[in-house]
């Protein structure tokens, strides 16, 4: 676990390095809504290219909500602007998008996505060999994407309460585990899916208590799992009177995705086809398309080979049911984000890949993306 520390704080001070890098490209033209200067004036010392972009895109909207509240914005979960404005009152609060909402946010991800590699070494270690457990929060740390861990988003406060729920529900403490299930499912829309699978675990663990008594016990833990997220239904209720409103807002986006139905994954991959061979190779967008199906495809060859490897059955349907859910919305848009926190993945390939060869390959080529992906991310041109 010292070692994934250290190399923790090294991974974190070399991704400042795209951002010097790329200062001079310029921002990318009409997007300049995506950073956080379209809603405050520039202040230093968050105006420096090393600090900003970490609170693009997404970032935003949370920062808005952390000091404004909400308006119009009800699809991003209410958790994380929580802790943004509770963390920021400890240095004075301030105002919306001030240094001390935007240090709080990313002290909040930093610090969770740190919690999260360690409890998640913890979590696999009950299962697993130390060097197997290694490997895995390794591929995780490399992976293309996982900057996004460190900036304004979800993803390190979301893959710390999955973590923890598993870790808590392995070691028997039921009530931690439900809290950390409740707290998850108000903060991504997928968090409710925690409940089947934490019930999967249990009937696994208590297959020695009467039906009855597994019965009013899962019933309990249920029932104060979705507390959160039903008082989130009804402050939508209340704002927008639609208790669903943070469901119905994801059409608003115009990203292809769909909330009125359901679109089958070979579709969607069908359609991906037709844009890399319609589309010209000089965009931007062709790039992204790319990327998002092959975050599909490295989703779904990793799940299949954590269940050929036989990973934790509870892991696997949690995760299962997280890619599930935006592969049949007709789009793959944020799926090399979503990846992230589909851990049993990693854990499939702390268990299949041995070879050292592809080891140093996968991180060299990780840490290349991760690069050139955050260095075009803080210039305002969208990644996941």
């Amino acid at each position: 676990m010292r070692k994934i520390i250290i190399i923790f704080i090294i991974w974190r001070f070399l991704l400042f390095l795209p951002l010097w890098i790329g200062k001079d490209i310029p921002f990318r033209r009409g997007y300049e809504y995506v950073q956080i200067f379209t809603s405050t004036l520039k202040y230093q010392p968050v105006d420096h290219p090393l600090l900003y972009p970490w609170a693009n895109f997404d970032g935003v909207h949370y920062l808005d909500i952390a000091g404004n509240g909400y308006k119009d914005n009800g699809r991003f979960f209410p958790l994380y602007p929580i802790l943004i404005r509770t963390v920021a009152t400890i240095f004075g609060t301030g105002k919306a998008f001030g240094p001390q909402q935007f240090f709080s946010s990313l002290l909040i991800s930093n610090l969770t996505f740190l919690l999260a590699l360690i409890f998640l070494f913890k979590l696999i270690k009950l299962d697993y060999k130390e060097k197997t457990v290694f490997w895995t929060v390794i591929f995780l740390m490399f992976f293309p994407t996982s900057f996004f861990f460190i900036t304004a988003y979800t993803e390190s406060l979301f893959l710390l309460l999955s973590v923890l729920s598993f870790y808590f529900a392995r070691k028997n403490k039921w009530f931690l585990a439900s809290i950390s299930a409740m707290l998850l499912s108000v903060t991504r829309p997928v968090g409710l899916l925690i409940i089947p699978s934490l019930i999967y675990e249990f009937i696994r663990q208590k297959k020695y208590l009467k039906v009855v008594e597994s019965g009013v016990f899962i019933f309990g833990f249920l029932f104060f799992i979705p507390s959160g997220l039903i008082s989130f239904s009804y402050f939508c209720y209340l704002k927008w009177h639609d208790p669903l409103y943070f469901f119905h807002a994801q059409a608003f986006l115009q990203n292809g995705r769909t909330v009125a139905n359901f679109v089958f994954p070979l579709q969607t991959v069908y359609r991906y086809f037709k844009i890399l061979t319609t589309v010209a190779r000089s965009q931007f967008e062709w790039y992204i398309a790319l990327l998002e199906l092959v975050g599909f495809a490295f989703a779904s060859f990793g799940l299949f080979i954590a269940w050929g490897k036989k990973v934790r059955g509870s892991y696997l349907l949690f995760s299962a049911l997280c890619f599930l859910v935006p592969i049949i919305s007709g789009t793959f848009s944020g799926l090399p984000r979503y990846v992230l926190v589909l851990f049993p993945v990693f854990i499939g390939l702390g268990l299949y890949v041995k070879n050292s060869f592809l080891k140093i390959s996968y991180i060299i080529v990780g840490i290349i993306l991760q690069f050139i992906l955050l260095m075009f991310f803080s210039r305002g041109y969208f990644i996941a």
